[in-house]
């Protein structure tokens, strides 16, 4: 079911598929994740619903590159415009240079897993390869929504990022964590790269102080989130 709905001021989660994506709304437009290949028409009516247009979206970020989280990002930057920010280390992946599929997976689960990706990204899904504006990495400080800080979160993925927003209190994810059916989760094993540094990663995110927490999967946590995540560790 397709859902659009403002979670705290000025932040909305698109979700439309498999995964989530949110606008940032201020003078210009941010968004976090893409969505599915073709999910890019339910973005647009969600900017559509609150008055503005795509052209007013100015950065796209991506917490890594999976299928589910950048298929729609070339479909949105032509519509946009928008500058590209993500991960120096999965640059390649964005830019067709390497597919997606041969991130390493964990076990024998991972292997089946990766299995099940080729097909869909060979058969199913075709992945636009798209231009990274702004490689960036840990500390870095994008220029939008008031300030957004790049956390490395790796281990999902081998350059997974998180985006915090310190004066707002708000953390996006991506896949470092999840909270399905109301229950907050770390990462499947076999979904991982490196599980871990996934592990590692999640303790480090257990350090910023967030009231907000906004995931690549699941529903948002809107208060005392931080804390939520220290006694899941």
């Amino acid at each position: 079911m397709e859902k659009f709905e403002e979670i705290v001021e000025g932040v909305y989660l698109i979700s439309a598929g498999r995964a989530n994506a949110y606008l940032l709304t201020g003078e210009d437009l941010s968004l976090v994740d893409t969505g599915m290949p073709g999910e890019e028409a339910k973005v647009i009516r969600g900017i559509e619903k609150i008055g503005r247009k795509p052209e007013d979206i100015r950065h796209i970020l991506i917490t890594h590159a999976h299928m589910d989280h950048m298929g729609s990002l070339a479909a949105l930057k032509k519509a946009s415009g928008a500058k590209v920010i993500a991960s120096n280390k999965e640059a390649d992946y964005v830019k067709g240079a390497k597919r997606t599929w041969t991130m390493g997976r964990e076990g024998f689960g991972g292997k089946l897993f990766k299995a099940a990706l080729f097909v869909m990204e060979t058969f199913v899904f075709k992945y636009e390869p798209t231009e990274v504006d702004i490689p960036c990495q840990e500390g870095e400080t994008i220029d939008c929504f008031g300030g957004i800080q790049v956390v490395a979160s790796p281990g999902h993925s081998p350059g997974s990022l998180s985006y915090y927003q310190k004066d707002k209190k708000i953390l996006f994810t991506g896949d470092a964590l999840s909270n399905m059916s109301g229950e907050l989760r770390l990462p499947p094993r076999m979904g991982c790269a490196d599980y871990h540094e996934a592990l590692k990663s999640v303790e480090g995110i257990a350090d910023l102080d967030f009231e907000t927490c906004l995931f690549g999967h699941g529903d948002p946590l809107k208060s005392e989130a931080s804390s939520m995540v220290k006694k899941l560790l």
